[in-house]
């Protein structure tokens, strides 16, 4: 279970410094906007050294507008909100809604100009939606006003994870406009406790010829160990009938972005994309219909034949509560949705789940997508210095263990070196993948009596695309038009799953949508 209580004074810390250990990308481009006002003029330093308290003491008994979605590193960042209000003075309200409304609501505030939220939480692949409408304040200003920034606070070359994660996530043509809420990630989660069952070694050995894999490395294996695990209610696991039908994995189809990034990452792993671009901002050329790619999506199809019913209407919540509910051996999961399945409260699976990456397809890449929620100061801030104040205060040591906890990803590195959190199950696996495989903070082998750890059959495999055993990490588009492509991706999916269109006709017509939203910017 992640959630626990841990005893630590934040307020006597913090009122002393921030002590950010970690991150911040302070160089970069010219900043845009910035911190200014006559109460700028009202922070004084009484001992010469700077302290949050006295820095927020010109905003004193005034309130923080925020707005994020509904998740639990959220709700221990307002859980810890009254710390900061207590050094400060400060009051803060998070709103918490579903990530599609607070997608609306903070562009209806944006393109209102009503300024209701002073800070927001934003997916990173809107990032060029909200720049390109000069919408947000770059961060350069507030880093370089000495009376608004922690000395200590710094995510300068290793203090933050990783640089491509971090350049992707919170930068956008070389101007740094966000901070890591979190870095996340979707790859596989496994039932280790049937995948090491020795009577389902025996049994799929004879009927497939070699070892159970644990995990399953490959595509093919993927393939053979979730039609191995599709059974019957009555049928026999691990010796036992089963009181339910099982199924072999857990893939989404609905007509909703939790299947985008599926989509993505069948495409990633098979060595195909949907533009082929270095980056999220560059547009590069349509490959959304190319050779690789209809392999990539013909094998998602077949795959959904082990699926729970209902493949047209899973979302990441369904997908998730089927782990929960111990109905799929397998799936394509996000690490920060991990809190909910390793509580016993909430899963019949806790305690019973390790965490590997995606499958490897032959001559494809062994892959992670980026991905990442960003803490944003929006250019309409009635209190952006307030903003600017609680995120080194968020970035800190201690509030990004206690997310991590609650199944957050902090982008901070120092935040790793604590042994709490290393023991987080999922968490190296995290690190692992978004390191790009050079970062491993323990390793699992078969027969561990519990999922903490690298599994070591994945840190062994080779990638294709680079002949060694590094994990490639893939840009998102997050040029303004990303919101069209995904809904072209999701409309053309739909088609294909429910068997209106096959597969090379429906992508192809996908690629005539896309140029038809990108005009000339592509190829």
């Amino acid at each position: 279970m992640l959630k626990r209580i841990v005893a630590f004074v934040l307020s006597s810390i913090m009122i002393l410094s921030l002590t950010a250990c970690g991150g911040g990308a302070a160089g970069g481009g010219a900043a845009g906007g910035g911190a200014s006002g006559s109460k700028l003029d009202q922070i004084t330093f009484t001992d010469g050294k700077w302290n949050l308290a006295e820095a927020a003491a010109p905003w004193k008994g005034e309130t923080l507008h925020f707005i994020g979605e509904a998740l639990p590193p959220l709700q221990a960042l307002q859980d810890l909100a009254p710390k900061f209000t207590e050094i400060t003075g400060v009051n803060v309200q998070i709103e918490m809604y579903g990530q599609e409304e607070v997608n609306q609501k903070t562009t209806a505030d944006f393109v209102g100009g009503t300024a209701i939220y002073d800070m927001v939480l934003g997916p990173h692949r809107q990032m060029g939606t909200y720049v390109e409408n000069d919408w947000l304040l770059p961060l350069n200003d507030f880093l370089e006003n000495e009376k608004l920034r922690d000395p200590d606070f710094d995510l300068k070359g290793d203090g933050v994870l990783d640089q491509r994660w971090w350049q992707e996530c919170c930068w956008y043509n070389g101007q740094l406009y966000a901070f890591p809420f979190d870095f996340i990630a979707m790859y596989t989660w496994y039932r280790y406790d049937y995948f090491e069952n020795p009577i389902e070694q025996e049994n799929f050995k004879a009927k497939y010829g070699y070892d159970l894999p644990s995990p399953p490395v490959t595509t093919d294996e993927v393939r053979d160990v979730a039609e191995f695990f599709t059974r019957k209610k009555g049928e026999l696991l691990c010796g036992e009938p089963l009181q339910d039908d099982l199924y072999g994995i857990t893939l989404m189809g609905k007509r909703h972005v939790s299947t985008w990034y599926d989509i993505l990452n069948v495409l990633y792993v098979f060595g195909a994309r949907e533009i082929e671009a270095n980056e999220g901002h560059e547009y590069g050329t349509i490959a959304i219909n190319s050779d690789k790619a209809v392999e990539a999506v013909n094998w998602y199809k077949e795959m959904t034949q082990f699926c729970p019913p209902g493949i047209l209407q899973t979302d990441w919540d369904s997908s998730q509560a089927n782990m929960q509910q111990g109905i799929t051996v397998m799936g394509w999961e996000w690490d920060d949705a991990t809190g909910a399945v390793e509580n016993p409260d909430e899963s019949v699976a806790a305690g019973k789940i390790a965490y590997t990456g995606l499958p490897i397809a032959p001559g494809g890449v062994k892959a992670v997508g980026i991905e990442g929620w960003n803490y944003l100061i929006p250019k309409n801030s009635k209190h952006a210095e307030i903003a600017w104040l609680f995120l080194q205060w968020a970035m800190n040591n201690e509030v990004q263990k206690e997310q991590m906890f609650e199944g957050g990803e902090s982008g901070v590195t120092a935040v790793y070196d604590d042994p709490e959190v290393q023991a987080i199950p999922y968490v190296p696996t995290a690190v692992y993948l978004k390191t790009g495989g050079k970062k491993v903070i323990s390793v699992r082998e078969p027969g561990a009596d519990n999922g903490i750890g690298v599994p070591q059959a994945y840190i062994d495999a080779i990638n294709p695309a680079t002949g060694d055993t590094s994990v490639t990490t893939f840009s998102k588009p997050r040029f303004p038009e990303q919101q069209e492509i995904v809904d072209a991706i999701l409309l053309t999916t739909s088609k294909i799953l429910s068997g209106e269109m096959e597969t090379k006709p429906a992508l192809d017509e996908c690629a005539e949508k896309f140029k038809e939203i990108l005009g000339d910017k592509v190829q």
